[in-house]
């Protein structure tokens, strides 16, 4: 085995049959690495591909939100998208499409990517909290687990093997680097990173399986960015599992919310939205879905969990019961018998009568004659069981002869069975059983409520630290730490992209007057007011950030020289119009400000700091109040 998961992975790709984009989208990923790719050679190249071109208008029109009138031509598409962001569609919609089978016989190729297609969505949607752009964030939670398929694609027997001993965790991981050399969390961050994507999206998708162990410091972008593609695997594994498995996964998404400061009753909605947004992509890309008309409910008042501890011993006496029987001999034997028992019970006509008193008084158990239970009866129970969900016990009445056929009985909804000519014992079990089942549902509500409780809790303590992790308490904007993560992402895609990128470093000029001569509370006052027009006076896509001191920092994407000139002329001019200070003791103040602009041989953004740093002691050499170019 190589010494090098590195090494690892450029021999596997070397071998070529690490999965790969093919046709147009190969064709748009290589234009986009030259220097001279442009929207006018981009566009025609995905015009080539008719399904991407639609997606392409689809993606564009969703992603601006009804913002901007609706973009109606490919050309628009692609100049509103940018070559960056159609390079990552164009990646991740054609490896759904060349990869929906595969040689792997255990590998569940069409679950793969409908679970990785509800955990991009989950992550596009998280994007605002872990301040990244939504479309690396979907890219980033639709590729997450590309690993897997790559090793499934490399070693398709192996893998088998292996994942018939359904592993999870550290547990498959370190297994699949004994057997392989590599593990598919290394290998899909390994493979992203060759793809273009920043480094902080290639680190989120290498650690975020295993929270426990996230390198990074808490408050980070780098964790909050882990963590959120974290939360977004969890929604993305909750809406591909069935109702019986989906309960046990509620827990951990409210305790993995909560981690991102996303309090309780804000996790229904997000996940709704994922499921609208999932269900939509997966038509358009013919990928099977689940439907959940049920998961609000799920997730406020999950279903019964029979891995609960034996409750036999309890008693019969609390459960209300209603009685629908049409013979009036068998009614009045069955209200006597559970007199006896110490049992009120209340009788109803029809399935209609029964539903009304479910918003009534709430009984627990129906007992229900549905003598051979042609398909009238079959669909009144159905009717039954869609109106009550899991909060009614329904036992059906039947005659011994029709015993055989049971089981069609327990597929429409009912809970149980009783005989006509049953014992008061079989009625007595069948009504512990009930209890039973009933307290269940309700010691795991409240363990779920607890949960979600503590969670709360939790999110409001964790919002509150992530917010002041990445903001200066001061001017309550973000701080240098959250600017220079931001920094680093954009310029990873200016880079990969060749797109200029400008830096404004910003200094009050003479500032330590007015500490000296008003006080620090006023200079405080000042640091505020300034950061404030600055923020104001910036585009939406502009990251502002206070640096250290007096001087702020401004982020342009996509700007150039001539354009970071002008925000600087703005954003002095802005200051240079507006007084400063309290109210009976306002004053005039200015700014300087040095501008730099991406160079290709610059090595990083430390770089471009530099020079704009250089060209802010410029415009202060050359009398203030003005803005300098490097």
């Amino acid at each position: 085995m190589v010494t090098s998961v590195t090494l690892r992975f450029e021999e596997l790709r070397s071998g070529g049959m690490l999965p790969s984009p093919h046709g147009v989208a190969q064709a748009v990923l290589e234009m986009t690495r030259r220097p001279d790719a442009s929207i006018q050679n981009i566009t025609p190249l995905v015009q080539m591909d008719p399904a991407m071109a639609g997606r392409m208008l689809r993606y564009a029109n969703a992603a601006h939100g009804g913002s901007l009138r609706h973009i109606a031509s490919l050309k628009q598409a692609v100049t509103f998208l940018g070559l960056f962001r159609v390079r990552q569609i164009a990646l991740a919609f054609s490896l759904i499409d060349q990869y929906r089978a595969g040689t792997c016989p255990s590998f569940d190729y069409a679950g793969y990517w409908t679970t990785s297609l509800a955990t991009g969505i989950a992550a596009q949607e998280l994007a605002p909290l872990a301040h990244s752009p939504p479309d690396e964030s979907f890219t980033c939670g639709l590729l997450s687990g590309i690993g897997r398929l790559a090793i499934a694609a490399v070693y398709p027997e192996q893998y088998a093997e292996l994942l018939r001993l359904e592993l999870t965790g550290n547990s498959m991981c370190n297994e699949e680097l004994t057997r392989f050399g590599i593990d598919h969390a290394t290998l899909s961050a390994e493979m992203l990173l060759g793809w273009g994507l920043p480094d902080i999206f290639a680190n989120a998708v290498r650690h975020h399986e295993q929270p426990a162990d996230i390198p990074f410091t808490p408050g980070s972008r780098a964790h909050t960015l882990t963590m959120s593609l974290y939360f977004a695997m969890r929604i993305g594994q909750l809406l591909n599992l069935d109702e019986t498995q989906r309960w046990d996964q509620v827990p951990a998404l409210y305790h993995s919310a909560a981690q991102l400061g996303i309090e309780e009753a804000d996790v229904p909605p997000l996940v709704e939205r994922v499921m609208v947004g999932w269900q939509g992509w997966a038509k358009e890309l013919k990928l099977p879905t689940r439907t959940h008309p049920d998961l609000r409910a799920l997730l406020s008042a999950p279903p019964i969990s029979m891995s609960k501890p034996d409750m036999s011993a309890l008693m019969i006496l609390s459960l209300r019961v209603v009685l629908m029987v049409r013979d009036p001999g068998r009614l009045e034997a069955l209200a006597k018998t559970l007199e006896a028992m110490g049992l009120q019970s209340e009788s109803a006509s029809d399935i209609t009568s029964i539903c009304r008193l479910l918003h009534e008084n709430t009984p627990d158990v129906a007992i229900i004659d549905v003598g051979g239970f042609g398909d009238e009866a079959i669909e009144q129970l159905r009717m039954l069981r869609d109106e009550a969900g899991n909060s009614l016990h329904c036992i059906a009445l039947i005659p011994t002869e029709a015993e055989g056929d049971a089981p069609r009985l327990m597929l429409a909804g009912a809970s149980d069975y009783l005989l006509y000519n049953a014992s008061e014992a079989a009625l007595t079990a069948r009504l512990s059983t009930a209890q039973q089942l009933l307290s269940l549902q309700g010691a795991v509500k409240a363990e779920r409520e607890l949960a979600v409780s503590t969670a709360g809790e939790w999110a409001r303590t964790n919002r509150r630290l992530l917010h002041e992790a990445l903001t200066d308490p001061l001017t309550q904007i973000p701080n240098r730490r959250y600017g220079m993560d931001r920094f680093a992402q954009e310029w990873s895609i200016a880079s990969s992209s060749d797109l200029p990128m400008a830096c404004l470093m910003l200094d009050i000029d003479h500032f330590k007057r007015v500490n000296d001569q008003r006080g620090h509370d006023v200079g405080d006052l000042v640091l505020r007011q300034v950061a404030e027009i600055v923020e104001r006076s910036c585009r939406r896509g502009d990251i502002v950030f206070r640096y250290g001191g007096e001087e702020f920092c401004v982020i342009s994407p996509s700007t150039g020289l001539r354009e970071g000139l002008n925000l600087g002329e703005r954003i002095t001019g802005a200051v240079r119009s507006s007084h400063f200070g309290k109210p009976e003791d306002r004053f005039q103040i200015t700014l300087s400000i040095g501008v730099a602009v991406r160079k290709v041989e610059m090595l990083g953004p430390d770089n471009l700091i530099s020079m704009a740093d250089g060209a802010l002691y410029a415009a202060k050499d050359n009398g203030r109040d003005r803005v300098s170019a490097a």
